[in-house]
């Protein structure tokens, strides 16, 4: 995996199967059902998400869906596959989603996270975002998430 260059595409419905089964290799099962291959051909198509892949080679390493909201944007899903973890992938994607969201005009940026996905949590924690409460049941099978949220217009570099 390293030395491999990462690319980041932007989806087509056609890519929808492959993220989905992306999706089930990465996620929880709770999320699987959520994320199937005809609802991520839809937010492909849809004007107010972007979809971005990060291909390794010829590998789909990861992939995010940002959702363009009227006043802020939502990361949707932040996935990357197991064997390309911790080498920069989830921050490529995190960077590119920030970069689209405040292009858009979107400087508030929020995700939905399960409450027990501690490297998650760290992870987003590391990139400047902050918990802004707590959502018990959010989840089909009555898990509980947290919200986090970043302002984009903070520098959040460290001094």
């Amino acid at each position: 995996m390293s030395g491999t260059r990462l690319s980041l595409l932007p989806a087509r419905a056609t890519d929808a199967p492959a993220l989905a089964e992306l999706v089930r290799l990465a996620t929880a099962e709770s999320l699987h059902a959520r994320w199937d291959a005809a609802r991520i051909a839809r937010r492909v198509r849809s004007p107010n998400s972007s979809v971005v892949l990060a291909v390794s080679g010829r590998c789909l390493a990861g992939a995010a869906v940002l959702d363009l909201l009227s006043e802020q944007a939502q990361i949707a899903l932040l996935v990357v596959h197991p064997h390309y973890r911790r080498i920069g992938i989830g921050s490529a994607l995190l960077g590119w989603l920030e970069t689209t969201a405040s292009t858009a005009g979107l400087f508030t940026l929020q995700l939905k996270l399960e409450a027990s996905n501690g490297a998650g949590r760290a992870f987003c924690f590391a990139h400047h975002y902050r918990e802004r409460g707590r959502l018990p049941a959010f989840y089909v099978d009555g898990t509980a998430a947290i919200r986090l949220v970043r302002d984009l217009r903070v520098n959040s570099e460290p001094a």
